[in-house]
């Protein structure tokens, strides 16, 4: 399963309007200083290939927040970032009321990364609910901290099907400070075929 050169490109714009305007202003005001979200990298794989690809570049522990939900399409949405990723990151979004800055993560720490995951992926799945015009329902995210392998073995074995990832290649900016993280959506074939009938449809409409 691939996306043709149309299909990436409806898909990319309709992620770029999702997080880089509307998610990014929320954030803004969620810390009261400005945050630019950019869009580096939108890309669909099997989840096997992202298995052997992440477990070699991300060796140490992630921080992965994430969102199951169902409707239109069924699967599962997760932000991740690298431990030292994570860490930064919430240095800098926690820069007011700050004495020291932290060198690992604590309990508040999961809070405020789990609270941004949140307004990211909410985004993101109300994106894809416009896209797809089916309702996608979701509950409360959950965060964990793991080995990227064993995060992705849980997302392989927990279904009995083939399944892909939709990978969005992510970077913050706040500060002066780039941070880079991943979105990803992971499903099966059926739904992401009515994500790629959706992005079609969507190309259709926008097309002069």
């Amino acid at each position: 399963m691939l996306l043709t050169d149309k299909q990436q490109e409806v898909l990319t714009r309709f992620i770029k309007i999702a997080l880089s305007r509307r998610t990014a202003a929320s954030l803004s005001h969620l810390i009261g200083s400005p945050v630019v979200l950019e869009v580096a990298e939108v890309a669909l794989y099997p989840l096997s290939f992202l298995h052997t690809e992440f477990t070699n570049t991300l060796q140490d522990e992630v921080a992965v927040i994430r969102h199951s939900f169902e409707g239109g399409i069924n699967g599962d949405a997760l932000l991740s970032f690298d431990y030292h990723a994570a860490v930064q990151l919430t240095n800098l979004l926690q820069t007011h009321g700050m004495i020291y800055p932290l060198d690992q993560l604590n309990l508040s720490a999961c809070e405020v990364l789990t609270e941004v995951g949140n307004i990211l992926l909410t985004a993101y799945l109300r994106m894809l609910d416009q896209l797809l015009g089916q309702p996608i329902t979701f509950g409360v995210p959950s965060f964990e901290m793991n080995s990227m392998q064993a995060i992705l073995n849980h997302l392989i074995l927990s279904r009995h099907e083939v399944r892909y990832v939709l990978l969005v290649k992510t970077t913050f900016r706040l500060c002066d400070t780039a941070v880079d993280s991943y979105m990803m959506l992971v499903s099966g074939v059926a739904s992401l075929s009515s994500l790629i009938r959706g992005i079609e449809a969507s190309f259709c409409l926008h097309s002069p």
